[in-house]
């Protein structure tokens, strides 16, 4: 025993060449692709694999194991590859300071303020989103103040926080240089897309899937979930190594675990609340963190589980009780606020006939199936060469053996995919749910290309190919060029744009490009400067069109609780919404009625009808009396006209409309 443990402390600080040849020959083929280690799928470094611990130490999977060889290396490497990383993606994503406030993110500010002044949502503040993303721009209100470049700071932020997200997951499947890549590929795809993707609801959800992922997984490298660990319960060892629980998990786990699992019910909860269709996400992460794919790179399409049904029975109830105590927290805060007949309203009345319209529209306008409807969208949106690189990735971790590495990254990019193409309305920025995914893809494509690379140059070498080899370089540098030569030159550009918003940030957001048509951000910093000139803060002003920057950044108050004029106008819309408004407008008589021209909108409002032809046709009959009988016309732009209350019944009839364009 004596001579036998000698050998074995000598084989380990000092390994022959056989077994240095062992160690990369194992490091190429045996479970190695995830460079964090997985010690449900293969063996971890730094962590004993059952073979070492029954003695047998002379084999290249205990040397790999030992942590005095390879952990040390191996943390300084993932550092180095998550801190180049995270100096790429804020390179890249700075010029992002110079967004403007889209007409989505000045709704959700202008909301946002008003629920930091006490008003209730749905009740005072009406829009058809969930809650979850108004209480969000109330914490950016706040901090930031009513502010154009609001939007631009919390994207950065986001973009570090979600490359953080995507590297600690990657990782685990595809190594660190491959999750670096990826943090690269995703913040180029997002900042690409420009201020339309910033701050929207599904970059929030995001956070909340890979929080919901991290503290259902163990806080250590491998994928098998704390709660599974051999210091918690009986356990014992399958054929391939992966850790069972088989003791009942009340009777051993700690209050930590129990935290934990809850509190990834509550982050679950809160994707809920920031849009519904999270639920898709729910089954992926309650069961992937603990199936076994080996099976998958062996031929066969069975997966096992990690644990026991028991253990992860366990946890279901655990997360479903957090779920649904947030759930259930949210509604009641709505119900003892005298808001919930208002979200009752919202959320369950006119939202389905929001979403079904969608479907309608879409087949009544382009008359083709939504399926054909939904992957010609998808394509668009997604992109040719992402929708070829995936099963192109997946094929090549069939041929070398690692489709377990990428199953969970496809399972939850389907899952992203899913959450999008159920909301029948394909905004590019739905697909904020799947596109961390693809940016995996993207990286484990990446340095794939680099391992053939690497192999075909040894090759040629091996045989004398010496001009074979040259071109080898010839090749890489085209790749190279053709991937990073557009984009090099963006970054240039942005970095001019953001040179100029600096010198004067008001003349940035007037010229900027590219703005969807809806934003018309040059005229309505215009209406902005004009109302804070010829109003007081006090003064009231109705916007009707879907331009709520007006109010945010003017910082004048809105008499309704529709902030714009979707809801009214709308096939979707209850037929009682007009007369509220119109009450309203006579009850409080803002100072000021912006009309707002040239905004159709017929994939939200499912209407060809502008906000001024609703008004010109008489679609809200009293509503259009009122605007001639108690005003008149202060100033007319090209897309905006600006009306001022009367003084008197009789004040400024047959006045002429100025202009101030």
């Amino acid at each position: 025993m004596r001579s036998a443990s000698a050998r074995c402390t000598i084989s380990v600080s000092i390994p022959t060449l056989k077994e240095a040849a062992a160690i990369s020959e194992t490091i190429r083929h045996a479970g190695t692709v995830s460079e964090g280690g997985n010690s449900s799928y293969g063996a971890h470094p730094g962590r004993p694999t059952d073979k070492s611990r029954n003695g047998c130490c002379g084999h290249a999977t205990d040397l790999i194991s030992t942590p005095m060889i390879n952990l040390p290396t191996r943390k300084t490497q993932t550092r180095a590859w998550l801190l180049a990383g995270l100096v790429a993606v804020l390179l890249r994503g700075l010029p992002d300071l110079r967004y403007p406030v889209g007409v989505d993110q000045a709704l959700f500010c202008l909301i946002g303020q008003g629920l930091l002044r006490g008003q209730q949502l749905y009740r005072d503040l009406w829009d058809i989103k969930p809650p979850g993303i108004f209480y969000i721009y109330a914490l950016i209100v706040k901090a930031f103040g009513p502010v154009a470049w609001c939007i631009g700071v919390v994207d950065v932020f986001w973009l570090l926080a979600i490359s953080l997200c995507i590297f600690y997951f990657a990782r685990r499947f595809v190594g660190a240089p491959a999750a670096a890549l990826a943090m690269v590929f995703n913040v180029v795809r997002h900042c690409r897309q420009g201020y339309i993707h910033a701050a929207q609801p599904e970059t929030f959800l995001m956070l909340c899937v890979f929080a919901a992922w991290f503290l259902l997984i163990p806080a250590g490298p491998g994928l098998v979930p704390a709660l599974a660990d051999a210091s918690v319960g009986p356990t014992s060892l399958d054929g391939a190594g992966a850790r069972r629980v088989t003791g009942w998990p009340f009777r051993s786990w700690a209050w930590a675990d129990y935290l934990r699992v809850v509190v990834a019910g509550f982050a679950l909860g809160a994707a809920f609340w920031l849009k519904y269709n999270a639920v898709l996400f729910f089954p992926v992460l309650m069961l992937v963190p603990f199936l076994d794919f080996r099976e998958w790179d062996r031929g066969s399409s069975r997966v096992k589980m990690v644990v026991s049904w028991k253990d992860w029975l366990a946890r279901v109830w655990f997360v479903g009780a957090g779920f649904a105590l947030t759930v259930l927290a949210v509604l009641a805060y709505f119900w003892a606020s005298g808001a919930w007949p208002a979200m009752r309203e919202s959320q369950l009345e006119v939202l389905p006939r929001f979403a079904a319209g969608h479907f309608q529209w879409r087949l009544t306008q382009e008359n083709l199936s939504f399926l054909v409807s939904a992957l010609r969208s998808s394509q668009f949106h997604l992109g040719l060469w992402t929708e070829i690189m995936a099963p192109l990735s997946l094929l090549i971790a069939w041929g070398r053996r690692e489709l377990r590495f990428l199953a969970p990254v496809f399972l939850l990019a389907l899952a992203g995919y899913l959450c999008a193409a159920v909301q029948g309305q394909f905004n590019s920025y739905y697909f904020e749910t799947c596109h961390p995914f693809f940016s995996m893809f993207w990286g484990y494509l990446c340095v794939k290309t680099l391992e053939g690379f690497q192999y075909a140059r040894r090759v040629f070498g091996q045989r004398g190919w010496m001009l074979a080899r040259a071109m080898l370089w010839l090749v890489l540098a085209s790749l190279t060029f053709a991937l990073f030569s557009e984009e090099g030159v963006r970054v240039v550009q942005q970095y001019g744009f953001l040179r100029d918003w600096w010198r004067n940030p008001e003349q940035s957001y007037s010229a900027y490009w590219y703005q969807i048509p809806l934003e018309k951000l040059s005229e309505k910093h215009r209406i902005i400067n004009y109302l804070k000139k010829n109003s007081d803060p006090e003064d009231e002003v109705y916007v009707w069109g879907y331009a709520t920057l007006i109010n945010f950044l003017a910082q004048r108050g809105t008499p309704s609780r529709f902030l714009y004029d979707w809801p009214v106008m709308s096939t979707w819309g209850l037929p009682h919404w007009c007369q509220e408004l119109v009450h309203v407008l006579e009850t409080k008589r803002p100072r000021y009625i912006v009309v707002e021209r040239n905004d159709s909108a017929p994939g939200c409002t499912h209407t060809t009808l502008d906000s001024e032809q609703y008004l010109r046709l008489r679609q809200c009959p009293a509503l259009t009396d009122l605007l001639n009988r108690q005003y008149q016309p202060a100033v007319n732009y090209t897309d905006f006209e600006i009306y001022m209350l009367k003084k008197s019944p009789g004040y400024g009839a047959g006045e002429a409309v100025t202009s101030d364009r």
